[in-house]
């Protein structure tokens, strides 16, 4: 008569073959025997719904999870890692975040890497009731002790960690070393990541090509993303020949898979007529699909087709409405579209305080218009209560972007001492960059000093 491990064995191989009813079979006939890894692979089976007679979902979590704990209990790693699974989700047990600890531990302590990044995962994600920092510190030794046992995900969480400079001094090469390491394993996301790295020349040479490569490296291994930014760099030329065919190709791949931003490309192709035909119907339906997916620029981008009646009637209560879906969301260009509307009364009641709420917010953002805008707010006292200094600030942050408007503006400042000493020099000086531009009230005010 066979043990159950060579049963084990058997039914494993019909396992692995997807003869998944038979291999269920097999494990059941011999799960009284206690053999962790019978009663770990029997877990699997409930647990994805694999060769099992069970419909309901809820009930294959309880058996899971039932399975799961006996072989924990043997002292299966593997069975330990999902027993901390199942306390930490509530799947067929109730939830709780010191029994999941407590056998994420105990498979850690087996080596078991998933382990070690579940842990790593939840102390990033602050879980315990201790600071931040410590939190996070924590966090990056249970990656580092993964990413020790040459695990991928390990490395990867180590990278991020050092790229962002969570848990650890910011480190753009460290990330680097750690994600090259990760996509050396064909680590998907790694090897995105990495391809970011060589874009931007963030801890690495900077080179377009080799960043091109690995983001269609990543693409082909049906990362969204990855999809998204080489259809990017086909539509602008980075690392690659300007191909706008190849552009849509990529973007309607990436699209299929939702990725959100693939939408929002597709509706500018769409509605400027860029590797497709111009069609504003089609550009809508893409920007409506990108917003149910959470785009920001689409939300923006529907904003722009209401409010100046791109392929409809303008319509600029539908154009707030989504300028202030992408405000609310902080994108700079809707937080300024929706101060003008609110300053000027289009399509809703004229809110002066509001307008300068917004155009400061899209001023903090950088927007050179909005900071010129708002500068001209504390100038009057518009929606604002007057404040000299306040506006000298925001004409010089306008006019270091080079803003004439601003750069004018300053030199007012300066020659009436307007928020500011009266400085002539400082004064010429500004309006002779606003003149240089076509300035002609700096013109004038150059004649004059």
């Amino acid at each position: 008569m066979e043990n159950s491990k060579e049963v084990y064995e058997k039914a494993l191989e019909l396992y692995n073959s997807k003869n998944y009813i038979e291999a269920v079979q097999l494990w059941k006939s011999v799960e009284e025997e206690s053999n962790s890894e019978v009663l770990y692979m029997l877990g699997i089976c409930y647990n994805y719904n694999l060769g099992v007679n069970e419909e309901d979902e809820e009930k294959r979590g309880i058996i899971a999870s039932q399975y799961f704990l006996k072989a924990a209990e043997l002292g299966n790693k593997d069975a330990q890692c999902f027993a901390g699974l199942c306390f930490l989700h509530g799947i067929g047990v109730n939830k709780d975040i010191s029994k999941a600890v407590c056998w994420f531990e105990k498979s850690a302590e087996q080596n078991c890497t998933q382990a070690m990044n579940n842990l790593g995962l939840m102390y990033y994600e602050c879980k315990f009731d201790i600071n931040e920092e410590e939190s996070l510190k924590t966090s990056l030794e249970w990656f580092k002790k993964s990413a020790k046992l040459n695990d991928s995900t390990g490395l990867l969480y180590v990278g991020g960690a050092y790229y962002n400079g969570v848990g650890v001094e910011e480190d753009k090469k460290m990330a680097v070393k750690y994600y090259k390491m990760a996509a050396d394993q064909g680590l998907t996301e790694a090897i995105f990541r990495l391809g970011e790295c060589y874009e931007d020349g963030e801890g690495v040479e900077q080179n377009e090509i080799e960043a091109f490569k690995l983001y269609k490296t990543a693409a082909q291994k049906n990362h969204p993303k990855a999809q998204c930014y080489v259809g990017f760099c086909y539509e602008n030329g980075v690392g690659v020949p300007y191909n706008m065919l190849d552009a849509v190709r990529w973007y309607q791949i990436s699209a299929q898979n939702n990725y959100f931003q693939a939408y929002c490309n597709l509706g500018c192709c769409f509605e400027e007529g860029r590797g497709v035909k111009r069609n504003m119907a089609n550009a809508i339906a893409m920007y409506n699909k990108a917003v149910e997916l959470g785009s920001v620029h689409a939300m923006y981008n529907l904003g722009n087709v209401y409010a100046f009646g791109k392929g409809v009637k303008t319509d600029y209560a539908k154009a707030i409405e989504y300028y202030r879906m992408a405000a609310q969301n902080g994108l700079r260009e809707a937080q300024y579209n929706l101060a003008q509307h609110l300053y000027k009364g289009e399509g809703i009641k004229k809110n002066e305080e509001e307008a300068a709420y917004w155009f400061l917010q899209s001023a903090k953002g950088g927007d050179a218009d909005a900071q010129y805008k708002i500068a001209t707010f504390y100038m009057d006292g518009i929606g604002v209560d007057e404040d000299l200094q306040k506006a000298h600030y925001w004409f010089m942050q306008s006019a270091v972007q080079g803003d004439a408007d601003s750069q004018y503006s300053l030199g007012v400042c300066y020659e009436e001492g307007l928020g500011v000493n009266v400085d002539l020099d400082e004064a010429k000086d500004w309006y002779s960059r606003a003149s240089a531009q076509g300035h002609r009230g700096a013109k004038k005010a150059l004649k004059k000093i």
